[in-house]
């Protein structure tokens, strides 16, 4: 805690500075690289400043977070506008990287299907397909079925707003805890190209570029095309081969065309494609580690290499790799009518592919593992924006379908007899049994070639059809009073198929094989060597499960205009996640389908400018959550994994708590300053019935105590100074800081899982022309090579768990060109 306060003196020193005492913003655009101007506007690396220091002012930001274009200042919200050409330049080409600009935002990837989205310490884990994101993912309004569609590099961005809290109204469902919502640059009738290129230490590599402009002779049709790769040297080395393991490998293209046939019709059509072939991913184990899985090991008279996971080394022996494939295609219509409306059609489709390959984490032949996703969606979204004179409307309709197959495989290898039996002989004795001593005996029963090769395959799909009918009205009381109100209506039909089988392998290569016959006519079938083969790899499963459910959401908000640019305001809004099919294996403690999670929030907040140089916000927020969705056991008593931590449930209540702090401004001519901060106390008031590592059952009581992936503080700063060292050259220079307190990063809490607080430094220092044709800077992220985990992962089972270290320190030099 005393590093946590040290962060927010300083930080209230800086804002002191920066406001003369004011607090915080509506959270900053990126201002240390450039002010977010109006949306149609082309936007400059830095801000124009006017050559007196009484005459710089901000200029104004326009988002769409309540469906239409409007000022950020005048939205009843608490949110972050990022601009993308600051995040480009800061080098924040990742979804990771936005969290380094966010206070409350948390965001895990310890691979592109597992990754988590946290806002003010509510979010989930996609380990089960069937729970969906308590965060709602937009990519250029259209809404993104799994998180892990979010993972492409953040490029020709025009912002990214984040909205911090539900959004179930305008935005719809899996909104509970609040929106990421992603703008790329439209298309533009002026020409223009942009090239990229970066280089860096462990091998980096980044080329992107852009071109924009009238390319067909058409003067209503405006064409732009994006590119990027990326490629970056693994940081982990695996002592077993010596490759480098956890690399970047991807690619992707995005064609957008922008056709305007008349003043009031405007069409956009984006066409994307991404590829991702990577040597990823891994996480070694980390201690402390159970009794059991090191007498397995030490049965096998194996040593692994580290459990530091910033070692950053690894002991595999097949191939661990990931292969991510992702289509999309959309068309949206603008349609002015007359002056008071516009109508907005958005059809998309999109399709995503995931293929991994992991390993057990040890050369020995245990297993071989990876679970394939396959997700489709098509949606279509109709709205009608309306503006009057005493109020304000947004009305629409709503359509989502989303195809899911996925299938976890898995293959036993030849040493899993001696690990597994081996190991469980060796623990139970407490006799210093190897396979040298005791393996000879042991193999004579059990032949290694019983496991071996044996393929265990869990296929499951689900047809999700969700239609939702919205509307929102901002009455104008006064000309200083607004009263907000929302209601939405969503209604979910799913359908979906789990199973499993087994093959291979070779039941009748052991002597137990002889004793079958007798266990089976005197009933005792878990004897038999099937019956054993279930019990260590699972047995033959199939379940075919229906869902239908419905949910209102909506929002309540009055806010009061003390000035032209102060806001006050107050809301109360409903969220809504919609409940679900476990798409696993379920035993009779698990019910098939779990409840929607329902959250209800207050909150009171207050945003503004001073003298159009100093923009702050602030919020203090308290959210209820009924029926939590949490991953628990399958309570399947398999030996590896064992327990497996795939199956959902509700936690019967969790309460959010907190404040968020914000403010950008500038301070001179040049000189530009950021600062916000996040106090979340994110807690399950009713959770009795949490995964517990030690018993290997769901009977841990984590009733008051904080979620998982919920630090209490997070934090950003940075400031940033241009001087012209000619009419047309300028120097320019950044520092950004972000912090984090210490938090779990798994649901039960596990001994190994606790993720200390850390900070991070990003330096950076550019030259560049005015005219904006050129710049090349130098960069360097984790100046101090500051040692963190960017996750925590349940291996063999909870209580064994692997992690990944975040980046180490990486360093290197972008230069960019612009041609208009």
């Amino acid at each position: 805690m005393g590093a946590g306060k040290s962060f927010i003196f300083w930080l209230a020193g800086s804002l002191g500075v920066a406001a003369g005492g004011a607090l915080a913003q509506d959270t900053a655009p990126e201002i240390l690289d450039t002010i977010a101007v109006e949306s149609n506007q082309q936007e400059s690396p830095t801000p124009v400043l006017a050559e007196k220091p009484d005459t710089i002012q901000l200029e104004a930001i326009v988002v769409t977070a309540r469906r239409k274009e409007e000022r950020a200042l005048d939205v009843p919200i608490s949110l972050a506008v990022l601009d993308g050409d600051a995040l480009g330049s800061a080098g924040l080409t990742l979804a990771t990287d936005i969290q380094e600009r966010v206070p409350g935002l948390v965001v895990t990837v310890p691979n592109p299907r597992l990754t988590s989205f946290t806002i003010r310490g509510l979010g989930s884990s996609s380990v089960n397909d069937g729970i969906e994101s308590s965060v709602g993912l937009f990519l250029d309004g259209v809404y993104l079925g799994r998180q892990g569609l979010s993972i492409f590099d953040l490029v020709d961005l025009d912002r990214v707003e984040v909205l911090r809290g539900p959004q179930g109204t305008l935005f719809g469902k899996n909104t509970t805890a609040g929106v990421l919502n992603i703008v790329t640059k439209a298309p533009s009738h002026d020409y223009e190209a942009l090239l990229e290129g970066t280089i860096g230490n462990y091998g980096s590599r980044q080329l992107r570029g852009s071109v924009n402009g009238r390319f067909f002779g058409d003067e209503t049709f405006a064409t732009r095309l994006t590119g990027y790769v990326t490629q970056r040297d693994g940081l982990i080395e695996n002592v077993h081969n010596g490759h480098d393991l956890n690399e970047r490998n991807k690619w992707g293209l995005r064609g957008q065309g922008l056709w305007t046939p008349s003043s009031d019709v405007s069409w956009r059509f984006i066409a994307e494609y991404g590829k991702t072939d990577e040597e990823c991913c891994v996480y070694p184990l980390v201690g402390p580690v159970r009794a059991a899985v090191q007498a397995r090991d030490d049965f096998m008279e194996y040593r692994r290499p580290s459990l530091n996971p910033y070692d950053r080394v690894a002991d595999s022996d097949p191939r661990t790799h990931v292969d991510v494939e992702q289509r999309a295609a959309s068309a949206e219509l603008n349609w002015d009518i007359g002056e008071a409306h516009r109508l907005t059609s958005i059809t998309a489709w999109r399709d995503w592919q995931f293929v991994p390959d992991n390993d057990d984490a040890t050369p020995l032949k245990l297993v071989t593992t990876g679970t394939i996703n396959e997700h489709s969606q098509i949606s279509q979204e109709f709205r009608v924006a309306s503006n009057f004179e005493h109020f304000d409307s947004v009305f629409g309709l709503y359509y989502l379908r989303q195809d899911f197959y996925g299938n976890e495989r898995v293959t036993l290898g030849e040493d899993m007899v001696g690990w597994t039996f081996g190991g469980l002989i060796r623990d139970a004795t407490g006799l210093p049994l190897t396979e040298s001593n005791f393996g000879p005996l042991l193999y004579l029963v059990i032949p290694p070639a019983t496991l071996d090769g044996t393929y265990i395959s869990t296929p499951y799909e689900q047809v999700t059809d969700s239609a939702a009918a919205f509307g929102s009205i901002d009455w104008h009381l006064t000309d200083r009073l607004d009263l907000t109100t929302g209601l939405r209506y969503t209604h979910e039909w799913r359908d979906a198929e789990v199973s499993r089988s087994r093959s291979g392998g070779c039941p009748n290569c052991t002597a137990l094989n002889l004793l079958s016959p007798i266990f089976a006519l005197a009933g005792l079938d878990a004897l038999t060597v099937n019956g054993l083969l279930d019990q260590i790899a699972g047995g033959a499963y199939y379940r075919a499960t229906q869902r239908d459910e419905g949910n209102f959401s909506g929002q309540l908000a009055l806010s009061y205009k003390l000035a032209p640019d102060t806001l006050t305001y107050f809301s109360v809004s409903r969220g809504y996640k919609a409940g679900g099919i476990n798409l696993g294996v379920t035993g009779e403690s698990v019910p098939p389908t779990f409840k929607p999670e329902e959250a209800t929030a207050y909150e009171i907040g207050a945003k503004g400018q001073i003298a159009r140089r100093i923009s702050w916000s602030a919020a203090a927020y308290h959210t209820d959550i009924r029926n939590y969705q949490a991953l628990t056991f399958d309570e399947e008593q398999t030996v590896i994994p064992n327990p497996r931590q795939i199956n959902l449930l509700n936690v019967g209540k969790v309460r959010l708590q907190g404040v968020e702090l914000d403010g950008y401004g500038l301070l001179l001519p040049g000189l530009l300053a950021r600062a916000g901060v996040a106090y979340s106390r994110a807690v399950t008031v009713d959770f009795d019935n949490a995964p517990n590592e030690d018993t290997r059952s769901n009977d841990k009581d984590l009733s008051g105590e904080v979620l998982y992936n919920a630090p209490r503080w997070t934090g950003t700063a940075g400031l940033e100074y241009g001087h012209f060292v000619s009419p047309k050259v300028e120097v320019y220079g950044g520092v950004d800081y972000s912090y984090r307190s210490g938090y779990w990063g798994t649901v039960e809490h596990g001994r190994a899982t606790y993720i200390d607080g850390y900070g991070l430094t990003n330096l950076r220092l550019g030259l560049r022309n005015s005219s904006g044709t050129w710049d090349s800077w130098l960069w360097t992220r984790n100046v101090f090579d500051k040692e963190y985990l960017g996750g925590v992962y349940p291996l063999y089972g909870v209580g064994d768990y692997g992690a990944y270290a975040g980046d180490p320190r990486t360093y290197g030099l972008t230069v960019r060109a612009t041609f208009y």
